[in-house]
């Protein structure tokens, strides 16, 4: 009987035990998932965050900054200052660095070629392509140099690819070993033969630095660069002119006499038979 009534106790103790462990459980399983939503989001999430928070205050400053950047200038940057100007306004400085090209590299008048595109304005393809075959830079170069390239292709010959090849690279030998112009100053070969339009800059740059440094260097005449920057100013003015006038012609056409009056008229007929149409439909 003793063990009996003893039993009973322990099963009880065994049970009241039994009842407090899902207690001391659901204890530790709340800590833990506790924990683990604290590791959720480490620091290094915290810092990138706010990082992100300023990037857009760091923008603004950078636009700002780019809002107030000084005018590029020509005798400084020729490539910054080009990319700069509207595409008429650099349209009409190719015309005027061709035109120096040409006056200088040949002193005959009458041997001048005539130079591409309209109203004194030469296109980035344009450009290119009438310094392609290389003939007016190895004249360039022997004008400035009697006697730097020895043998200068030109008419017939120069249709040949060989030959434009090398009238080009006596013209970069040129620029480099008698001008003392660096490698980022001068073109390649394939700026101006298979770059297309991306060669451009380069065949500018490299034009414009030796026609600033002609008159020191070689004592002829050089690009004049303020009246490049008179030309693209003038340039600019006049499409802001233009653009102006033309709007206000757009408008006066728009609203002219005679196009209200027949917008009235057909106005008027529409009512009539809007008005018809109601009086046919009441006596229906």
């Amino acid at each position: 009987m003793s063990d009996l009534e003893t039993k009973p106790a322990a099963t009880a103790d065994t049970t009241e035990e039994t009842a407090v462990k899902p207690d001391s459980t659901m204890a530790e399983t709340t800590t833990k998932v506790a924990a683990v939503n604290d590791a959720d989001i480490p620091a290094a999430d915290a810092d990138v965050k706010e990082g992100d928070a300023q990037k857009p205050a760091e923008t603004d400053a950078k636009s700002e900054e780019k809002k107030h950047e000084p005018p590029k200038d020509p005798r400084q940057d020729p490539v910054g200052w080009i990319g700069s100007l509207f595409p008429a306004a650099a349209h009409k400085v190719n015309y005027q660095v061709l035109d120096w090209v040409q006056q200088l590299a040949v002193e005959d008048e009458d041997k001048r070629k005539t130079l591409p595109g309209k109203n004194d304005a030469v296109t980035k393809n344009q450009f290119l392509g009438f310094l392609r075959d290389g003939t007016v830079l190895a004249k360039l170069a022997n004008r400035l140099q009697p006697g730097a390239i020895e043998t200068v292709h030109e008419g017939e010959d120069a249709k040949d690819k060989a030959k434009q090849a090398s009238n080009i690279n006596a013209f970069i030998s040129f620029a480099k070993e008698k001008a003392g112009l660096t490698d980022d100053q001068v073109f390649s070969i394939e700026d101006l033969h298979s770059k297309g339009k991306a060669g451009y800059q380069s065949v500018f740059n490299t034009l414009m630095q030796l026609g600033m440094n002609a008159q020191e260097k070689f004592e002829q005449k050089g690009v004049d660069t303020d009246q490049l920057m008179q030309v693209a100013s003038q340039t600019v003015q006049t499409n802001i002119v233009q653009n102006i006038l033309n709007f206000f012609r757009r408008a006066r056409r728009t609203q002219s006499p005679k196009q209200l009056a027949k917008e009235a008229e057909e106005k008027e007929k529409a009512e009539k038979v809007a008005s018809a149409e109601k009086v046919r439909f009441s006596f229906i």
